[in-house]
C-alpha cells in the first residue's frame, strides 16, 4: 500500500539550513505538496525574514547546527517575535538531551538529518495541524 503524500493547504514555510544542497532539496520536497517556501542560509537571515513576514509564515523548519548565532539562538529570537511560532528543529545530532532541550525551549517537533521525504512531509503536516 502506497502512503498518500499529505497536501499543503496554502501554508508558508521558512526553511533554514546552511547547506545549500539540503536547502534546495528541502525546498523541492515542500513545494511538491503545494507549500509556499521562503529560504534562509543562516540564522541571521532567517530572523530578518521572520521579522518581515512573520504574519505570513506558518512554520519554520530550522537546522540546529549552523555558523553564526546558530539554530538554537535563532529559534529563541523567532519565539521572542512570536511566542506561538511553530518550529521544527532539524539536526544530525540526536542526543536525547538536546532533543528534550529544544522541545522544552519551544520547538514543536524534531527531525533527524538526513531526513526522509515522507518523514519530513508527515512531520510538517502534523505540526501545521496542531492547535
Amino acid at each position: 500500500m502506497v502512503k498518500e503524500t499529505p497536501n499543503g493547504k496554502s501554508e508558508t514555510i521558512l526553511l533554514v539550513d546552511d547547506e545549500e544542497t539540503i536547502l534546495l532539496l528541502g525546498k523541492q520536497i515542500l513545494l511538491g505538496p503545494g507549500y509556499t517556501i521562503h529560504t534562509a542560509s543562516d540564522a541571521e537571515q532567517a530572523i530578518d525574514i521572520y521579522r518581515q513576514k512573520n504574519d505570513e509564515i506558518d512554520l519554520v523548519v530550522l537546522d540546529l547546527i549552523m555558523p553564526g548565532i546558530g539554530g538554537l539562538d535563532c529559534m529563541k529570537e523567532i519565539l521572542k517575535i512570536n511566542p506561538q511560532a511553530k518550529i521544527i528543529v532539524v539536526s544530525g545530532n540526536v542526543d536525547s538531551g538536546l532533543v528534550s532541550n529544544v522541545i522544552e525551549l519551544g520547538a514543536k517537533n524534531f527531525i533527524r538529518k538526513p531526513y526522509r521525504i515522507g518523514e519530513l512531509l508527515d512531520v510538517v503536516r502534523k505540526t501545521l495541524d496542531e492547535a
